[in-house]
């Protein structure tokens, strides 16, 4: 409690004269005093509180588990009490220079925050549960359930501190008309980015993947006005997908944005069904080094670029929409010298946190299209050249090239192996579907051995054939090898 002296000093300072600076011509205080230099008169009042201001701050640093104790935002390396005591001396030291932390002082903070066992959650270093999530929606460093605390990852970007400034977007959607030729890219585009900062706390269940065949398109600068918006440090940027879906990705995971640049995928890896997951779930299997694998809730939103185009989508995926950034204001266009002054011009206004504030509540006022879904695409309303030309490597099509492939080559069997390759490099389709593709056509699958190997390959049939003795034997007298180049099948 304040006392009346302090609450005056208050009105008059701006701040308790319990936080005014001992002046170094004053003497120290002895090491077994626990003083506080004051305007007048020492209090145990005031002492109470700084010890409180001083271990509430510890508090909401630290986290403890097995006798060890981590700092909250890098808990990747413990330290014992000892080392936690020195070192967080001189931070709070530099944090709070209105205190003069005595000997005394520093002594009945550490008892209180780390030693001493009591109820008072916010002036006690909690018991850490190993796990780090992301809590957009929650301020505090760390959320407390059954007890224990689960790091919170989420830190509020500095530019929101200063307060919701002007709304302004026109250099934002200005940004959107130069880099998207299509109105539907930059629309989706702006209610995507939108929804995502106006509900922090969830995520969308499909990802925008940024595609040009040419460098120099603003596609970076777009990822990287995302990652300002929604912090520095609660997002990532890494090149393509393996970091994402590889062992030890929990610092990936624990994001509210990943931004993957120059993905390219191959149809069918694990990769691209690992991302999959990662992009819709609500909960993930994240790894991090030495510790054990485990699922944590995620929030994370994908935002990911590519100059390849991306054959690797299946049509009826609705987990990635593609938007067209092409355009003649790239790196080696016509338009490139018009293009860069542009983009010098935003960059200069957004680098000022204020613009970047106008932005925000700009984004946080936008209201979405009605036709907008966070949660899956509707691909029959989506007519964007790149879309329809995915979805025009939909079942039907891809099938009916299939069909001409295997009667151009004269075709009855053919190993899944070969299959696989013409799916991938002909067709550019996903070998994932080789089973809908071949049982529509009415092929048939069968195990075999072949050319002396002791091991079953996957041949398919086609219905009105089959494989004998290493042949394969039709209508009309029909028999030739089932592959040229090897000299027996058997049939299991």
């Amino acid at each position: 409690m304040e006392t009346n002296q302090s609450r005056t000093a208050s009105r008059e300072t701006g701040r308790p004269a319990y936080f005014r600076r001992r002046s170094s011509s004053e003497p120290s205080p002895k090491e077994n005093e626990t003083a506080v230099v004051c305007g007048d008169a020492e209090t145990q009042n005031e002492t109470d509180e700084l010890k409180a201001t001083l271990c509430r701050d510890l508090a909401s640093r630290y986290v403890r588990r097995e006798n060890r104790y981590f700092r909250r935002d890098n808990p990747t390396n413990s330290i014992t009490a000892t080392d936690l005591k020195r070192a967080a001396l001189f931070e709070m030291q530099e944090c709070h220079p209105g205190i003069d932390i005595t000997a005394g002082l520093w002594r009945d903070v550490c008892q209180y925050s780390m030693e001493t066992v009591h109820a008072d959650r916010d002036h006690t270093i909690p018991v850490w549960d190993g796990r780090m999530e992301c809590f957009p929606e929650n301020a505090e460093g760390m959320v407390l359930r059954d007890g224990m605390a689960t790091i919170n990852t989420w830190t509020m970007p500095d530019y929101r501190e200063l307060g919701a400034g002007d709304a302004d977007s026109a250099l934002f959607d200005e940004l959107l008309e130069r880099v998207f030729p299509q109105v539907l890219d930059r629309v989706l585009f702006k209610d995507w980015l939108s929804w995502c900062l106006q509900n922090e706390g969830e995520k969308p269940g499909w990802s925008f993947l940024l595609y040009s065949q040419t460098k120099g398109t603003g596609k970076s600068t777009l990822t990287q006005t995302a990652r300002h918006l929604f912090g520095m440090q609660n997002s990532v940027t890494v090149n393509g997908l393996q970091k994402v879906t590889a062992k030890f990705n929990l610092p990936l995971m624990t994001k509210k944005l990943v931004v993957c640049e120059e993905v390219k995928l191959k149809a069918g890896t694990d990769s691209g069904n690992a991302i999959k997951a990662f992009i819709t779930e609500p909960t993930v299997a994240v790894e991090g080094k030495r510790k054990e694998v485990t699922e944590v809730r995620s929030v994370t939103v994908f935002l990911m670029t590519t100059n390849h185009y991306p054959h690797w989508i299946e049509p009826d995926d609705r987990r990635w929409y593609v938007a067209d950034a092409n355009h003649s204001g790239h790196a080696s266009g016509p338009d490139m010298e018009e293009f860069q002054a542009f983009m010098t011009r935003y960059h200069e206004r957004m680098a000022k946190p204020e613009n970047l504030g106008g932005l925000y509540a700009a984004l946080m006022a936008h209201k979405q299209s009605n036709s907008f879904n966070p949660r899956t695409l509707n691909m029959a309303a989506i007519d964007t050249p790149v879309m329809k030309r995915l979805s025009a490597a939909s079942g039907e099509v891809l099938q009916q090239e299939l069909e001409e492939i295997l009667e151009g080559k004269g075709l009855r069997a053919i190993p899944q192996t070969t299959l696989r390759k013409l799916f991938s490099e002909t067709l550019k389709a996903n070998p994932n579907r080789i089973k809908h593709f071949m049982n529509e056509l009415g092929w048939r699958p069968q195990k075999a051995k072949w050319s002396g190997a002791d091991y079953s390959r996957v041949v398919w049939v086609h219905p009105d054939y089959q494989v004998v003795n290493g042949r394969v034997i039709g209508p009309d007298g029909f028999d030739v090898p089932v592959d040229p180049v090897e000299d027996e099948v058997n049939i299991i």
